[in-house]
């Protein structure tokens, strides 16, 4: 038997990924349990899992939002070799080094998450440890207890992207950058463990990677491929979604993330639910009061619901229109959905949809020339033409052909006893 710590940065998002592995682990006999904030411990427990709150609930949506000289410091070093990442991208996966290594030495009133987590990693003894990339003290504290340690991907692998950008520009023949400004930036945190920065520190032994081969970006790492089984949380199934529907129904939501991180959204909604009115379909639109407050008049034919999980909704739908995120993606895939995708501006959102188009399985709408006409034509040609519905069973096909969580413990433990130290 295995002990299988995953930690995970405060957010549902990057939660639920992980949920379907951490049941196939517990499923062959593993004890697992989730390291995170102490604004998680709710949210794990709600799944079903054990958590372990560690360090001080951060408020992660401010730290994404405000400006701090960790990031700076990385974003300068690069300067222009960031373009394939929108600013708000680059905020968010660089957020990761001001959150988990402050510059100066922790002061007695401030305990640092790591100091916690090396203490629980210590005193619990996982022989694995499986780390969101933005949970950066998770490899430290598997050094101290001699665990095997390994990424888990919620999206492409944009971090380990700027890493191998941030190294050629280093290497670069007369370039101006000196120093490796990651490095620098642990370094501090990393001697009061007695530890040395290498980059294991950034990457992990391996990578767990849920995107399609497809998808991938091309990186030099050693990585396993896992199929994407979506968890999208628990509900009680409303009345409503006991019967099938009478007329298409067509599924609106914007994801998790969009929620807590950037309230702003490119997606123009008002405009969506006028175009959607005087159609023959039923929306159901999993939106919250903050992103309705820019609606005026809600539609008869669009029934609003705060959230429901993706996995009850969608076997009822002929279609989803979303904002490109990779977990409302997955859902669509593994429920062979046509998808409208009214695309947010970043490079997931981005692959994703060219990803989708490609393959046949819908259509993206273009935001910048929006137009209610054009995307009202896109929606029914979605809902009437076999070729996505064909398209969405194509990807679902592909999905089947990745090996799933069950299938992936065997390999975990194998590589675990090879790492262990």
């Amino acid at each position: 038997m295995m002990r299988v710590l995953f930690t995970v940065v405060s957010s549902t998002s990057h939660l639920y990924p992980i949920v379907p592995l951490a049941g196939a682990l517990r499923g062959a006999g593993h004890e697992v349990c989730v390291a995170s904030h102490p604004d998680m411990v709710d949210a794990i427990t709600t799944t079903g899992l054990t958590a372990v709150s560690v360090g001080e609930t951060m408020d992660i949506a401010a730290i994404v939002q405000g400006d701090d000289e960790a990031r700076r410091i990385v974003v300068d070093a690069l300067s222009g070799d960031l373009g394939r990442l929108r600013k708000s991208d680059r905020q968010y996966l660089l957020s990761a080094f001001s959150m988990y290594y402050p510059a100066e030495p922790p002061g007695p009133e401030h305990r640092p998450l790591v100091d916690d987590l090396v203490d629980f990693a210590r005193g619990w003894r996982p022989d694995l440890i499986i780390w969101d990339p933005l949970f950066l003290p998770a490899p430290i504290a598997a050094r101290a207890c001699g665990a095997a340690h390994a990424r888990f991907l919620w999206g492409l692998d944009d971090f380990a992207w700027i890493r191998v950008k941030l190294l050629d520009k280093l290497n670069e023949q007369g370039s101006d950058l000196t120093e490796d400004v990651m490095a620098a930036l642990m370094a501090p945190t990393l001697r009061r463990f007695g530890d040395e920065f290498d980059e294991e520190m950034l990457i992990g032994q391996w990578t767990i990677d849920p995107m399609a081969t497809r998808m991938r970006l091309p990186l030099d790492l050693r990585s396993i491929p896992i199929r994407s089984v979506p968890y999208n949380g628990s509900a009680a199934i409303p009345e409503w979604l006991w019967r099938q529907p009478e007329r298409p129904r067509v599924c609106l939501t914007l994801g998790l993330a969009l929620r807590k991180f950037f309230q702003a959204t490119d997606v123009p909604l008002a405009d969506l639910f006028d175009m959607v009115a005087d159609m023959d379909i039923e929306v159901v639109a999993t939106l919250n009061a903050t992103q309705l407050a820019v609606v005026g008049t809600v539609p008869g034919n669009v029934r609003v619901v705060d959230y429901l999980p993706l996995h009850l909704l969608l076997p009822t739908c002929s279609a989803i229109i979303h904002h490109g995120g990779t977990g409302t993606f997955a859902a669509a895939v593994a429920n062979k959905v046509p998808q409208l995708i009214s695309l947010e501006d970043g490079a997931d959102y981005d692959d994703l949809a060219k990803y989708v188009v490609d393959r046949g399985a819908g259509l993206v709408v273009d935001s910048v020339g929006f137009s209610a006409d054009a995307v009202r034509k896109q929606l029914i040609q979605i809902l009437t033409e076999p070729s996505f519905t064909d398209g969405a069973i194509s990807l679902y096909e592909d999905s089947l052909a990745t090996p799933s969580p069950n299938d992936l413990v065997p390999m975990l433990e194998k590589l675990t006893a090879l790492h262990r130290g």
